[in-house]
């Protein structure tokens, strides 16, 4: 899931970083070694599905999500702030394996993107975390009274820094793999004025804050909708 999930790119006219952020993440809030989560994902008639874990390294998170087509993530985040720390992304298809990590306020990305050697630094310009995944590391967020944040994240693909914004948009009962839930919606876009250009809903479970649905647009206009929801938890 992290979107290990998924991690299709969110291009800045109107790719969404979902997917990888979707194999890069979808786990619990409070899960156990080795729990596993499923999700399916729907593109027009397209259905994949998408297999993640989490495992606890003691301060830290292990996120990792596999989907049919075999793209793996691996996301390491801070088992409090839930931050991400370390990022890796493997695509045997693409010729992609490549390995982001933290140190201070610099994202230092090395490895081989889509055949490509790459060695690129990021500067973090303020004091917005990094998250890499939206699915499992806004739940702390969903989960306090603020109505919206903003954050950095390392865009697949082209390994552009983007920076995101969160709102939320309120609470409602939706439809989730043909059960009824109780969930906060929350608007991803870019911030500003530049959020006319793209966005993209997730939902998360008022109870616990768990990703539970996603909707969102990931090419041209006329691409078909995305949606992605949990259909197995635990």
């Amino acid at each position: 899931m992290y979107d290990i999930y998924i991690m299709r790119s969110l291009k800045l006219h109107l790719r969404v970083l979902h997917i990888a952020f979707l194999l890069i993440f979808l786990a619990t809030h409070s899960v156990t070694a080795g729990e596993n989560m499923r999700f399916r994902e729907q593109t027009g008639s397209e259905v994949i599905y998408l297999q993640s874990t989490e495992n606890s390294l003691g301060q830290q998170l292990k996120l990792s999500s596999e989907s049919e087509t075999g793209e793996t993530h691996e996301v390491i985040v801070d088992a409090q702030t839930l931050e991400s720390l370390q990022w890796a992304h493997r695509n045997a298809v693409d010729d992609t394996d490549y390995t982001a990590r933290i140190s201070g306020r610099t994202i230092r990305v090395t490895g081989k993107n889509q055949g490509r050697q790459v060695d690129e630094s990021f500067q973090l310009e303020d004091a917005d975390p990094w998250i890499q995944s939206i699915e499992r590391s806004l739940e702390p967020f969903v989960r306090s009274s603020r109505d919206r944040m903003q954050f950095w994240t390392v865009q697949p693909g082209d390994l552009t820094l983007r920076k995101l914004q969160a709102v939320r948009r309120g609470r409602s009962t939706i439809d989730v793999d043909g059960e009824r839930v109780d969930a906060w919606e929350v608007r991803i876009s870019l911030p500003g004025i530049s959020s006319m250009f793209w966005s993209a809903t997730y939902w998360y479970r008022v109870s616990d804050g768990q990703f539970v649905r996603y909707e969102g647009v990931r090419g041209w206009p006329g691409t078909p909708r995305t949606v992605v929801e949990l259909v197995a938890d635990g």
